[in-house]
């Protein structure tokens, strides 16, 4: 998730600014009504220009308020102290904003007094800030709920996130019990036939083990789930001996950045649950190629006739459509085919 962060946290200052603007074009003509019966155009204008002046401080100070939201939140078992905290902020900062308008137009109405009128006197303008003030705490109240909620919203989006951000550790550190269980029967099995090469398969389980476990980012290149998967099929050979495994990888898309570990299930399962030759040996078949404005990968293996949804096959690929869907969305899609005796999975990504 991308948040915009300008001054505010949340909002863009465009739209602080459009929305201030908005309030101080409507009010200008109302005050200009309140003051005259038939106002005139001057009498508008200038009752519009103060509701710029007066709503200014506002634009401006609600970057800082929504800091103070933040600070404050009214939650979490600190709602008494933050309604405290905000309404002491409350007393301090409203005055201070309503008293700007009336001390300019104290300064400007000597130099214009036939727009401004005469300059009012120190009592007159405490009088107005006063008064100005108890209108101006709905607008405080009214800022200050908006930044709550916008604080509550990003804590929702970022608790969202984190619990996106465990679902795809969980899923990525999951291996296949089924692949698992059969890669330590065939250890079991040769160490009695062969101890170097048991030590041998043990040794790329290792590894295998090692790089899944070790690796902490979400997303890396192609290139770099490529080399997970030939960890696989070097354990696998030590295993179970000659494999079929051909790779065709389009033009630059070894950079393409994919989900890590992300083809893993789909090589278990190939490995698992294809169909061998006549001699016992099975092929696996990795390919790649740009695909409109996304980036294909497909998994080919003979086909053994098992039921898709059969342990071991169906979870793998439910695996992967798990994991697609939390890092992407909807942009993402899976695919299976059985054609002329293969099988064949694909995923249609979004290129990032």
């Amino acid at each position: 998730m991308i948040y915009a962060v300008t001054s505010s946290p949340y909002l863009e200052k465009r739209w602080i600014w459009l929305a201030w603007i908005s309030v101080a074009l409507a009010w200008g003509p109302a005050a200009a009504l309140v003051s005259s019966k038939a106002p005139t155009g001057q009498d508008i204008l200038v009752a519009t220009g103060w509701c710029f002046i007066s709503f200014l401080p506002w634009a401006l100070v609600i970057p800082f308020l929504f800091r103070i939201c933040e600070m404050f939140p009214i939650g979490d078992g600190r709602a008494l102290g933050s309604i405290f905290s905000l309404s002491c902020i409350c007393g301090i900062i409203i005055p201070f904003l309503t008293i700007i308008a009336p001390l300019i137009q104290l300064c400007l109405s000597g130099l214009f007094p036939s727009a401004l009128g005469q300059p009012q006197s120190l009592e007159d303008i405490w009088r107005r800030t006063f008064i100005t003030s108890l209108f101006a705490v709905p607008t405080y109240v009214a800022v200050v709920a908006v930044g709550q909620t916008f604080v509550w919203a990003r804590k929702a989006r970022m608790q969202e996130a984190a619990t996106s951000q465990a679902q795809l550790r969980a899923l990525r550190s999951e291996l296949s019990p089924h692949f698992i269980s059969n890669v330590l029967s065939a250890i079991a099995q040769a160490a009695h036939l062969s101890p170097d090469r048991a030590e041998c398969a043990l040794a790329a389980l290792a590894r295998v083990l090692r790089s899944g476990l070790a690796e902490q980012h979400e997303m890396h290149t192609l290139a770099d789930e490529l080399g997970a998967i030939d960890e696989h099929i070097e354990l696998y050979r030590s295993l179970f001996g000659s494999l079929s495994y051909d790779r065709q990888i389009a033009d630059h898309g070894w950079r393409v950045m994919v989900p890590t570990r992300i083809l893993v299930p789909l090589v278990e399962n190939a490995l698992t649950h294809g169909k061998p030759d006549g001699l016992g040996y099975r092929s696996v078949k990795v390919a790649a190629e740009f695909a409109g404005d996304g980036f294909r990968i497909s998994v080919y293996n003979p086909w053994a006739g098992c039921d898709v949804s059969s342990s071991g096959l169906g979870s793998g690929i439910e695996h992967v459509k798990q994991r697609l869907a939390l890092v992407f969305g909807d942009r993402a899609a899976v695919a299976i085919e059985i054609r002329n005796g293969m099988f064949h999975v694909m995923m249609d990504l979004p290129l990032v």
